[in-house]
């Protein structure tokens, strides 16, 4: 069961048998019901939620009241909410036992894995028999599904990749090279541990698919949005024409950034790519003032905060086994 809000949309999708506005050229089984009727849709037990992040407390509070205990959901959704940077689950547990969501997440672009190409993903829950439910509807030959109790660290990953994803965009765009490029990103996920190690998670998380898995994909891929607004915006293209050539679709990431911007200094957390992707979308700063203000930092120590701390631990745990034999 496919379900749009949109009653048009819904029809059309269902006579052509295409998501013709955001996935063209892959065809809908026609095993899939597609409907409008939200009631109709929540009959089955298990749901997928694959709606923009802006969109979730909305449909949350149309689904809530719907909800039975036979329900499980699945949060597919990579962003934070703009106005408090609440993770998509915890909306979700406002509305339904949190042992009974989940959140998927990985290097995941949706064309790649609707054309049957292979793919690795994450599945997290805090209960593991409904993380485990969901890699077995989930999970196929082709798309690999693997399991992890992190809901907080998977979830942070999928979202604050974004907005590394947006700065190297820029590069590409402004012609920076290679070497620059994974730098930005190895800064970039350095950047996502310290946020996801503050906010509870396992920095080891960030080291998994869901975090340097994630990254990679959506940091080089061409059909990923974020890094194709950070490239226009490299170019000089103003930021409203850019949405308005997304056709309706979103690039998480312009969100991710105003919601975590603030939090990150209410916590103490330094996030200079964020800050400075911030100063770009909000603050009208140049790209390329942005990018020399990154070079400019002062010099430190590579491993630092929670990643210092996970080289020390892996140095005990190693060191412990050497004795033991």
């Amino acid at each position: 069961m496919l379900w749009t809000r949109d009653t048009a949309r819904a029809r059309e999708i269902a006579a052509r048998r295409e998501n013709a506005r955001y996935l063209p050229g892959v065809t809908i089984p026609n095993a899939v019901v597609v409907t409008d009727d939200l009631q109709r849709a929540l009959e089955a037990d298990a749901l997928v939620v694959a709606a923009p992040a802006q969109g979730i407390r909305e449909l949350r509070d149309r689904v809530g009241p719907l909800l039975r205990p036979s329900h499980r959901l699945c949060s597919a959704t990579k962003g934070l909410t703009p106005d408090d940077s609440r993770r998509m689950s915890e909306l979700w547990a406002d509305a339904m036992p949190a042992s009974r969501v989940a959140v998927l997440s990985g290097p995941n672009i949706s064309r790649e894995i609707a054309a049957g190409l292979p793919a690795p993903t994450v599945i997290a829950s805090t209960d593991p028999d409904t993380a485990r439910a969901f890699q077995a509807l989930l999970g196929t030959p082709m798309f690999r599904a693997y399991t992890n109790g992190d809901v907080v660290g998977v979830e942070l990953c999928g979202a604050l990749k974004n907005i590394v994803a947006l700065g190297a965009g820029a590069i590409d765009g402004m012609g920076y090279g290679v070497n620059a490029k994974a730098g930005f990103m190895t800064r970039g996920l350095a950047e996502i541990a310290r946020y996801a190690f503050a906010s509870g998670a396992d920095p080891l998380t960030c080291a998994g698919l869901a975090g340097f898995g994630d990254l990679i994909a959506t940091c080089t891929s061409a059909h990923s949005r974020n890094r194709m607004v950070g490239e226009l915006l490299a170019k000089g293209t103003p930021l409203a024409d850019i949405t308005r050539r997304l056709g309706g679709q979103v690039a998480e990431g312009i969100g991710t950034t105003e919601a975590v911007h603030a939090l990150a200094a209410q916590r103490g957390v330094d996030m200079p790519i964020a800050t400075e992707t911030y100063r770009v979308l909000f603050e009208g700063k140049p790209v390329r003032d942005a990018m020399r203000g990154l070079m400019e930092r002062e010099r430190g120590e590579e491993l630092s905060g929670p990643l210092a701390e996970v080289s020390r631990l892996l140095r005990v745990s190693a060191e412990d086994a050497r004795r033991a034999g």
